[in-house]
């Protein structure tokens, strides 16, 4: 009976990496969560997706080619989500700086070589498949900053370490800027938060923040005191400008008739998206329902999706959309605290961080509680490299997950029959003593 117990609790790093259990371990919270989010896509993204839908039909082509598209990049987010928790985690730790500079060059090209669209420049294309190459560069920076930080010499404070850091992201961030100015924003954020808990450089983590501040505000006095600054329409700066204004003139008036004069004009997309709300009455108006997905409610299957799951599925919808992200939010938190690696802590609180932020902004955007900038909604907006490389970031939530989970079977193990009584793995915020976890790049 003995023998049958220490048989149950071997480490799942004996099975062979194809056996299914090995595939898809981790945490069943995670797992659960990705399924539930990729099924509201699946729902949301064929009705807000109809207009696009009928009108390859028209063309000749199949009516479910917009669906079946969304369908391809679903499967191969959860390829590319399991083909990560096979990797090492080391890997991404040794080799971050080199794998944040390869995802540097695509994004450097995009001015040159890029396709616009929406008025902003933002994709690569390649054999007909677009890419944007900034979704992939928020993950290799926070990778990156992850493995900066918190070392056992202390070098993770010096000024110098500070510079490695922020000089790199501060860079990539006013290169996003230039043309989505929202990312720019919420990846910053995540990088200084992860940089503050890592303990990087005090001093100069405070300059930093203070000359933000002060930058931002003197933005704001050249915006109001020299408006030719916002006049330019061909810069992404007078379209912030611009939705910003639109957004204070129209928050907190009443959806009525009035409004609705607007409904075409240059507040379509608040207009639309108020009326979507206001069609659900609480309760929705039921799957493939919605008004404003034909063709009213631009971009209804990205940016102003949550806007649709309300008008078809109600407060009911939107509260368990919202429980989701906030569940993904804690699961993280759960798996940074359970490992003894402040690298993997690190990371898991960037990826929670910034998944949920952009979820929250999406949301606060379709309400009319933020003004409009192009944000999807992660892993429901219909999308390509988003979407896959969202994959990306559930995938290494898993990889820490399952080690954490290999590490207290290996506990287990050790126990000599008695599994009645097993102390918690308790972690620490230092780095083990495992030359394979620690990397000195001084």
């Amino acid at each position: 009976m003995e023998e049958q117990s220490n048989k149950a609790i071997l480490p799942s790093e004996e099975r062979a990496w194809w056996n299914p259990k090995e595939l898809f371990s981790g945490s069943k919270a995670i797992w659960a969560i990705m399924l539930f989010l990729m099924s509201i896509s699946l729902w949301i993204v064929f009705t807000s997706s109809s207009t696009d839908a009928f009108e390859a039909w028209y063309k000749g082509n199949s009516f479910f080619m917009v669906i079946g598209k969304h369908m391809v990049y679903m499967i191969l987010a959860i390829v590319v989500c399991i083909a990560v928790t096979l990797v090492p985690l080391k890997v991404f730790r040794t080799y971050a700086p080199h794998i944040l500079i390869l995802s540097v060059i695509p994004l450097v090209l995009v001015p040159f070589f890029g396709a616009t669209l929406n008025d902003a420049t933002r994709h690569l294309v390649f054999f007909g498949i677009s890419f944007q190459p900034s979704e992939l560069v928020r993950l290799t920076l926070i990778n990156f900053t992850a493995s900066r930080l918190r070392f056992k010499d202390g070098l993770h404070a010096t000024e110098r370490n500070f510079f490695i850091i922020f000089v790199p992201a501060i860079l990539i961030c006013l290169f996003i800027a230039k043309d989505n100015i929202s990312t720019a924003a919420i990846l910053g954020a995540v990088v200084y938060i992860m940089a503050l808990i890592g303990g990087a450089n005090r001093k100069w983590m405070r300059r930093l923040l203070f000359g933000g501040l002060a930058g931002l505000a003197l933005l704001i006095v050249v915006l109001a005191i020299i408006p030719s600054a916002k006049d330019n329409d061909g810069n992404r700066l007078a379209t912030g400008s611009a939705r910003i204004e639109r957004f204070i003139s129209q928050f907190g008036k009443p959806i009525n008739r009035e409004t609705y004069k607007y409904i075409n004009g240059v507040d379509q997309q608040i207009v639309a998206a108020q009326k979507a709300i206001a069609n659900s009455h609480g309760i929705g108006t039921g799957f493939g329902k919605s008004e404003m997905r034909h063709g009213t409610l631009p971009e209804a299957f990205s940016d102003f999706v949550f806007s649709i799951i309300i008008e078809e599925g109600g407060i009911l919808a939107a509260t368990a959309v919202i429980l989701a992200y906030l569940a993904l939010f804690f699961a993280a938190g759960g798996i940074g605290r359970k490992t003894t690696s402040v690298y993997q802590t690190l990371l898991v609180l960037g990826i929670g961080l910034i998944i949920t932020l952009q979820a929250i902004l999406h949301m606060m955007i379709n309400v009319q509680l933020f003004p409009i900038t192009g944000q999807n909604l992660p892993f429901i907006s219909r999308g390509g490299s988003s979407y896959v490389v969202t994959g990306m970031y559930f995938g290494i939530l898993l990889s820490v997950s399952k080690r954490n989970q290999e590490r207290a079977n290996k506990h287990l193990a050790e126990v000599s029959g008695n599994t009645a009584v097993i102390p918690e793995v308790v972690p620490e915020m230092k780095e083990l003593n495992d030359s394979d976890e620690q990397i000195n790049y001084e």
